[in-house]
């Protein structure tokens, strides 16, 4: 009796206990990338999970389900789903008593597998539905996993850590047969819970996932990305945008649910008021990229757009700007560069250097308050740096910092082995004093602006330059500042909560229409008078010019016949 009743009790008053285990250790958990689940969150996972689990499956019953959770912990996902299980199950087996219920899945129906064994003990599962361990590990998918499997629903929030200062973890997945196929640059360890959850599902078994939203965008999830479209069917996904969901945490969260195998059947993406997306619709783009947010954008705007028959990169080169190695060497504030006695030789090497904060729409900012020292390999290789006594005395003071870079950028890294400590890493192969378009590569709304001079700026600004024939700078300033392209980056780019990740893979694919003479002139001549009225601070002389913009942008992707 005694053991029956602390099972109970550990399965009713779990969110006290497990809520306050949620605001400790801290920085345990941001080094291992593990963040306890809140109980709402886990109970609306939950709902979703079995809301979509009886909608594919009517007449399966409830007390047949067998549940995963491959990274369980305390039992953050499992004990809410079971709380919400018994709900379901009492109203499919009346008969069956709340004290049956609740004894029943704890014992028969849940599984669960974690690194640690003091947490897998205050689940309260029976020892064979535990393993100690790392589920991604070959032994227990194999011997483990798969004989418990397979499985109708697998749980996971999966631990947040990226391959930086984790080699170890990595280079046991690239060894690992099962996982191997799937290693590339910039993972997730969150990435191989999904293909997990795809090996040990049956066929029309659903995950259902707490994640942060990154790897629907992420350049090293496009992997990932094609396998579950290949592999998967979305039915739910929620992103929560700048809410934040997780405390001690400055995350951004995403709840998704998924089917093993190909289902026709829409997806419902949003909060609120979700809207159905078609799944030949749900990815887009050569990497895959998958839709998690509504847009207000009138969606047969955005269907024309998607037609478009080129993509910036096919008409523009678009990269980013410098890559010093270590900044507070290479730039200088105003102050530092007036308290060195530099010579007239040393100030030439000086160039105008800004922020992503210098940025605005159509106008950047052009008086520079730090300055850029021009010393790039392999361009200046040949340097006599002797000619520069007192930026070489200045660069000498992070001589230890700048000896230990692994870069290996144009062959950069002969010339740390042989003590030539005083280069900028990448200097791109782009003019920083030509003509050209600057963007912060974050930001709420698109800010393209025009340049025609010295502008330096770091990695963290993209740059647009040499546009092809009859395309202009002009050309593309206007479409990338009007409202349909925002409306496009919105719905079809990459995102980090509310602000607009302008990386180089979104940035190439915006679409491009192709303009005839008349369309070409005026939308040059309407963007060259933006940026004077703009230039001019003439604002509600820009405001209207703006409307007459996106009326002529929106109209350049409408159907000619």
């Amino acid at each position: 009796m005694k053991g029956k009743l602390k099972r109970v009790s550990l399965f009713i008053f779990h969110p006290i206990f497990y809520n306050m285990r949620m605001h400790t250790d801290t920085q345990a958990k941001k080094r291992t990338g593990a963040f306890y689940t809140p109980e709402n969150l886990a109970r609306q996972l939950a709902c979703e999970v079995l809301d979509a689990w009886q909608k594919l499956h009517p007449n399966f019953p409830l007390k047949n389900l067998r549940i995963l959770d491959p990274a369980a912990g305390e039992g953050g996902l499992l004990l809410p789903f079971a709380r919400e299980l018994a709900v379901r199950r009492a109203a499919q087996e009346p008969v069956t008593t709340p004290a049956q219920l609740e004894r029943d899945i704890l014992e028969r129906q849940l599984f669960a597998a974690d690194i640690c064994a003091e947490a897998l003990c205050k689940i309260g599962l029976p020892a064979s539905h535990i393993y100690v361990g790392d589920a991604l590990a070959h032994q227990c998918a194999k011997s483990v996993l798969d004989p418990w499997g397979p499985f109708d629903i697998v749980l996971a929030n999966p631990p947040y850590i990226g391959q930086k200062g984790h080699a170890e973890i990595f280079n046991k997945l690239r060894q690992n047969p099962l996982w191997a196929a799937y290693v590339t640059p910039k993972n997730d360890l969150l990435y191989y819970f999904f293909y997990l959850a795809l090996r040990v599902l049956k066929p029309g078994g659903l995950a259902g996932f707490i994640t942060t939203p990154y790897f629907t965008t992420a350049a090293g999830g496009k992997i990932l990305r094609q396998t579950l479209a290949q592999q998967a069917t979305f039915l739910r996904l929620i992103n929560f945008e700048e809410k934040r969901l997780f405390k001690n945490a400055n995350q951004h969260t995403l709840l998704s649910v998924l089917a093993k195998g190909s289902l026709y059947i829409p997806c419902k993406i949003g909060r609120e008021q979700p809207h159905e997306l078609a799944q030949k619709d749900l990815f887009y783009g050569p990497d895959y990229f998958l839709h998690t947010q509504t847009t207000q954008a009138p969606g047969n705007l955005l269907t024309r757009m998607a037609k478009a028959p080129l993509s910036l990169g096919q008409i523009a080169h678009v990269s980013t700007g410098l890559m010093t190695g270590c900044d507070r060497a290479f730039v200088l504030s105003q102050a530092q560069k007036h308290a060195l006695p530099l010579t007239k030789k040393e100030l030439a090497k000086l160039k105008p250097f800004f922020k992503n904060s210098n940025i605005a729409a159509y106008v950047p900012s052009v008086k520079a308050r730090l300055w850029l020292i021009d010393f790039f390999y392999p361009a200046d290789r040949n340097l006599d740096v002797r000619q520069y006594p007192h930026l070489l005395a200045h660069l000498a003071q992070f001589k230890e910092k700048l000896l230990a870079r692994k870069q290996n950028n144009n062959g950069i890294d002969k010339a740390l082995a042989q003590g030539q400590f005083w280069f900028g890493s990448v200097r791109r192969k782009l003019n920083f004093e030509g003509e050209k378009l600057v963007l912060p590569h974050r930001a709420t709304t698109v800010k393209a602006a025009y340049s025609n001079g010295p502008w330096y700026a770091s990695s963290d600004v993209y740059f647009i330059t040499s546009p092809k024939p009859p395309y202009t700078l002009w050309t593309i300033l206007g479409l990338l500042n009007s409202a349909p392209y925002l409306a496009w980056l919105q719905a079809h780019g990459k995102r980090k909560g509310e602000l607009l990740e302008l990386y180089s893979a979104p940035l190439q694919q915006l679409p491009i229409p192709i303009l005839t003479p008349k369309q070409q002139a005026q939308l040059d001549n309407l963007t060259r008078n933006m940026y004077k009225q703009v230039q001019a601070n003439r604002v509600q002389v820009a405001l209207l010019l703006r409307v007459q913009l996106d009326t002529l942008v929106s109209a350049l992707f409408e159907d000619p016949r």
